[in-house]
């Protein structure tokens, strides 16, 4: 696994926006707030956007797009597992980055 914080190309700064459209696909573009110049546009896989402290029918919202979905009770247990990891997931990636950039990150 690789771990990088952002920055801008433009001015080195790491004070960044992500705006989202939601359509087909959807897609993250990234804005620096300093300078406003575009740094960079993600697309998140269907169903891989989680919200974290929003209720089931933001992450129904966000598998309704997924070309794999099954069940209602399948939904219910992939957005547990989801709900449940996320915190995890977050809090091991920040260790990982402050082992690689310290313990005032970026």
């Amino acid at each position: 696994m690789e771990i990088h914080i952002q920055k801008c190309q433009a001015c080195g700064s790491r004070n960044l926006r992500n705006i989202l459209q939601r359509d087909r696909d959807q897609r993250v573009y990234v804005q620096c707030r300093d300078c406003e110049k575009f740094v960079a546009r993600y697309i998140v896989s269907p169903a891989g956007y989680f919200h974290a402290g929003k209720d089931y029918e933001s992450f129904l919202r966000s598998v309704a797009r997924h070309p794999d979905l099954q069940s209602g009770r399948d939904i219910r247990e992939w957005f547990a597992e989801v709900e449940n990891h996320s915190q995890e997931e977050f809090d091991s990636l920040l260790e990982k980055a402050a082992a690689k950039y310290g313990p005032d990150l970026p």
